[in-house]
């Protein structure tokens, strides 16, 4: 399959000029910005020089390599991976995973028919195993309030493994660096946003096709989460806003 539309230096430029015409520009700018400007310009920097062609984008934090897994860790996938057909009993454009905040009662029981191949179910139940948050990504407003503002004014979250288009690779990561976050990621290999008015869609709502993850990369991304098991991990999420974080 061909590689999607990749924003490079110039794209990232006109990703972020399209945005400013928007709530998600403005807030970023205000949220993130204001507060943290010698940052935010190193971030956006950084974020334009990354190499985003390959399987997965790895995107440096300061400091040394930090393990994945435990407190400040975060697993991020995109709402457009739950199934269409039979549909998601949690519905489609949220943060919900009725599976996921249900455990440790729900494992016990019979897994339902639209879960059962679910990626966000088998990522979540790995991520829970790794003690890390996960969370349902939806608009680039909620990932903001949600992901890079907490890092960058508390540490909230310091490493990440995460699935998204590829097309938004670098205004992510430019959020990530932005909040300190050492994170890979992993692209949709179908149904992804290739453009910004299509782009634009779904962070409304307006996604009628499912992505899906290539089975290689779906792969690496299963054996990190398995690399990072706690040795005694925790048995149940608690929703705080809309991520999922692990109770000890």
């Amino acid at each position: 399959m061909a590689p999607a539309t990749i924003p490079g230096r110039d794209g990232l430029a006109t990703f972020c000029l399209h945005s400013l015409l928007r709530e998600y520009g403005w807030l970023f700018f205000r949220r993130i910005g204001l507060r943290h400007p010698l940052r935010t310009a190193r971030a956006m920097r950084a974020a334009g020089a990354l190499d985003d062609s390959g399987a997965a984008l790895d995107v440096p934090a300061p400091g040394p390599a930090r393990p994945f897994g435990g407190p400040g860790a975060l697993v991020g996938v995109g709402f457009c991976l739950k199934p269409l057909e039979p549909p998601c009993p949690s519905g489609r454009f949220n943060h919900d995973c009725a599976f996921l905040e249900s455990l440790p009662r729900a494992a016990a029981a019979e897994i339902p028919a639209p879960c059962r191949a679910c990626a966000i179910r088998e990522f979540g139940l790995l991520a829970l195993r790794a003690g890390a948050a996960f969370y349902v990504m939806t608009s680039a407003k909620d990932i903001l309030l949600d992901v890079f503002a907490p890092a960058a004014d508390a540490g909230v979250f310091r490493a990440g493994l995460f699935a998204l288009c590829r097309y938004s690779f670098k205004p992510f990561a430019a959020g990530l660096l932005a909040g300190g976050v050492q994170a890979r990621l992993w692209p949709f290999e179908t149904g992804d946003c290739r453009d910004y008015p299509t782009w634009l869609r779904a962070d409304r709502g307006d996604k009628p096709d499912r992505t899906e993850i290539a089975p290689p990369n779906r792969q690496t991304l299963r054996d990190a989460l398995r690399d990072a098991s706690q040795a005694t991990p925790p048995a149940r999420f608690q929703k705080r806003g809309h991520v999922l974080f692990p109770l000890p």
